[in-house]
């Protein structure tokens, strides 16, 4: 460790060098994730608050909740504690008396059912004319308290709780009464139906034209949603591949240059063990300050990034990809390590002599 720091303090210059391509590209990393998780995360948001074993669709909805219509004849039987009833639709809200309007996703369901949301303020509507809305509407000035129309209806919905991290189809949500929902619709008085039944607990639903999947199968239907986990994932391992070629070309560099200074210091008695851990050591310290200001600058990004911007640093998935690049620099300087073995006597130069002279 003394070896590695020294010869850094030594060579400013050139490991500052490569302490700033290694920063920028762990940057890159961690930028690029974190835009992944935050748009896989708002397609799902909602879903995964659930906390549920399974789903029923309908079974010509080819597993696409946004696509799926059960008549009230095929589930209100099969509707229980385990089993809660789902409506879901696209819309569109805007306040009343004003003409900005915003997309959401409603949800529909019984108040009582697991399916409910979790409130961070506020409380559960009591009426039909009561929603529940998630937290991120505030970015577009809506707030509790405020009557909102839903899909340019007549009628008028108060918002009386707030809810956070409830999105879906990378919209906002609005949670309603069933009521509500088949008013919207206008299936009130005849022709009710919903999108799902949504199942904890493991339990089984079977019925004329259900069809029961698991949560993440209906997830990866979500139109679009693979595709884009797809794309991400690829361009994250292309920045990773890279990473790791640019890794080792800065340690074969510094390798080759310093054949000549291992030859002395092996004519010295110096053990070829000990010339390898500084080099351990010296891609260790680097990368891990690489790393460390590449994580202080997202946090600073944090800070800049409007509120709706779809980014989600989460720390154990930023770090799993730069892991991989943290342990491959060594790696790679295993292989030089014949290299070095060589480096007796023979690589000694008279330049190099003059340096330690």
């Amino acid at each position: 460790m003394y070896l590695a720091i020294k010869e850094i303090v030594r060579n400013k210059l050139r490991y500052s060098l490569i302490l700033t391509t290694i920063f920028l590209i762990a940057f890159m990393v961690f930028f690029m994730t974190s835009l992944a998780l935050g748009l896989v995360r708002n397609n799902r948001a909602a879903i995964d608050n659930w906390q549920a074993t399974g789903v029923v669709l309908s079974d010509y909805a080819n597993d696409n909740l946004t696509a799926s219509f059960i008549p009230e004849k095929n589930y209100k039987d099969k509707s229980s504690k385990e089993a809660a009833p789902l409506g879901y639709m696209f819309a569109v809200t805007n306040l009343v008396d004003d003409s900005e309007k915003i997309n959401v996703s409603i949800f529909a369901q019984e108040w009582d059912s697991f399916i409910s949301p979790s409130l961070t303020e506020g409380r559960y509507p009591e009426g039909d004319d009561e929603v529940v809305v998630d937290q991120s509407f505030e970015n577009y000035g809506i707030k509790l308290g405020d009557a909102i129309q839903l899909n340019g209806s007549e009628a008028s919905y108060k918002i009386v709780g707030l809810t956070q991290d409830n999105k879906f189809f990378t919209e906002p949500v609005v949670f309603t009464s069933l009521t509500t929902y088949w008013t919207l619709q206008g299936t009130l008085k005849a022709n009710r139906s919903i999108s799902a039944l949504v199942l904890k607990n493991d339990i089984e639903v079977a019925g004329d034209g259900l069809k029961q999947i698991s949560i993440p199968k209906m997830i990866s239907k979500i139109p679009g949603y693979t595709p884009q986990v797809n794309v991400f994932s690829g361009m994250i391992l292309a920045m990773i591949v890279i990473t790791g070629l640019i890794v080792g070309i800065f340690v074969y560099i510094i390798t080759i240059q310093k054949l000549g200074l291992y030859g002395i210091m092996r004519a010295q008695g110096i053990q070829i063990k000990t010339i390898v851990w500084s080099l351990f050591c010296q891609i260790f310290l680097l990368a891990g300050m690489g790393i460390a200001l590449a994580l202080l600058a997202i946090g600073g990004v944090i800070l800049v990034l409007p509120a709706t911007f779809f980014f989600y640093p989460k720390l154990d998935s930023l770090l799993c990809p730069k892991f991989g690049n943290f342990l491959d620099g060594p790696s790679r300087w295993c292989h030089f390590t014949s290299t070095l073995a060589k480096g007796g006597p023979d690589y000694c130069d008279c330049r190099v002599i003059r340096r330690i002279v």
